[in-house]
């Protein structure tokens, strides 16, 4: 065999196992696709543009082997759109490219071609409006809350940033009592009142401060008055009530909102017989004012220990000449409550019960009663009693 011959040979056993190898290579780690969902990116768009519109994400489809497509992350491949040709606000097409890593090839992207939205960067200077949600506590007064910095600078598309409307923060001041200062979020809002999306604030963030005063709280409360000692023996205090019967009080809130009745003075009854008054003060807590002064007039009475008793009383009509009328029922139950000797010694027929009835027809009237002097009476059994009317 010639040099040359051997030389062939060689050759030709060097390719037989390349050959062989790439075999068995292909076999153990075979070409396999896959599809991966990634983030579109922009390049080249100039600093006087923002994107208006873009799709966030598309598909690409790689083929490699297997082991490489397998340790295949989003991190190892990125698609964008070239923007260096865009100088002014629009809308382009333009192809989706996709830079795969090496040893992988890119089969296709899923779509080829995108249309992006492009406007021209704008700013402006807006005040910051603060907006106050919630009720404070009952009688705080707010003071006018400022802000810092009071203008804050909005940036974005031209097109959002000309339907800016306003910039304004939101205060809660639920329950509020004390002063407070705040950091709030600015929002930005279009002339319907719905908040843009895409559109930044420099400061993003404002601090807002609203003063707080305990505020002056009027309110009416009743006047109770109160008596101290006892009265003689067989007697007792038939009346006590204070002119006037209420009064208007004045305070700070912690003062004046729990603030449910004024009590007077004691008025002194050990030595008091008969009906006597006295002006007496009121006791006002501190910090309190009361609207015409702190003193009241008191009437007391004290008489011999009254008693009560229940007495049938026929009902009589009051009606108008040539009107007849019947009353059911025609006698009612009254109880009395009177010092001892006059109940005792009362009769029924001095008792007077009566009715006004209507012009005619039948009503449910209400039944009076008119006692003598010094009883009192304390119920009526039924109160009312229908009455029935007709012309003679």
């Amino acid at each position: 065999m010639s040099r040359a011959e051997r030389n062939l040979y060689r050759v030709l056993s060097l390719a037989v196992a390349v050959a062989l190898w790439y075999m068995v290579a292909a076999n153990r780690n075979p070409q396999v696709e896959r599809t991966v969902v990634l983030e579109l990116r922009t390049r080249g768009l100039s600093p006087g543009l923002m994107l208006l519109s873009l799709p966030s994400r598309v598909e690409a489809r790689v083929r490699g082997p297997r082991s490489a497509v397998a340790e295949l992350n989003t991190d190892g491949l990125e698609a964008y759109v070239e923007l260096w040709q865009v100088t002014e606000p629009g809308e382009y097409r333009v192809p989706v490219r996709v830079r795969p890593p090496p040893g992988l090839r890119l089969l296709g992207v899923q779509p080829e071609e995108v249309v992006v939205g492009v406007d021209a960067v704008a700013r402006r200077q807006v005040p910051v409006e603060v907006v106050l949600q919630g009720r404070p506590a009952p009688g705080t007064v707010l003071g006018p809350p400022t802000v810092q910095p009071a203008r804050v600078t909005v940036q974005g598309p031209r097109s959002l940033v000309q339907q800016v409307q306003r910039a304004w923060v939101a205060l809660d001041v639920t329950g509020l009592r004390t002063s407070l200062t705040q950091s709030l979020r600015v929002r930005v809002e279009d002339q319907n009142g719905a908040e843009l999306q895409g559109i930044s604030t420099q400061p993003p963030q404002v601090q807002v401060s609203l003063p707080v005063a305990e505020g002056v709280l009027a309110r009416t409360v009743p006047v109770v008055p109160t008596v101290t000692g006892r009265p003689a023996p067989g007697l007792s205090v038939a009346l006590l009530e204070a002119t006037p019967s209420a009064v208007v009080v004045r305070g700070p809130q912690g003062a004046v909102a729990n603030l449910s009745v004024l009590l007077t003075e004691p008025v002194d009854v050990s030595a008091v017989e008969g009906e006597v008054r006295r002006i007496v003060r009121l006791r006002v807590p501190p910090r309190v004012q009361v609207d015409g002064g702190a003193s009241v007039s008191v009437r007391v009475a004290v008489l011999p220990t009254p008693i009560s008793r229940e007495v049938e009383v026929q009902v009589s009509v009051r009606a108008e000449p040539g009107v007849q009328a019947t009353v059911d029922p025609a006698v009612v139950r009254v109880a009395i409550v009177g010092p001892k000797e006059a109940v005792e010694r009362l009769q029924p027929d001095q008792v007077q019960a009566f009715v006004t009835p209507p012009a005619a027809g039948s009503a449910r009237v209400s039944v009076r009663v008119r006692p003598p002097e010094g009883i009192v009476v304390a119920w009526v059994d039924p109160p009312e009693v229908t009455v029935h009317t007709a012309r003679r």
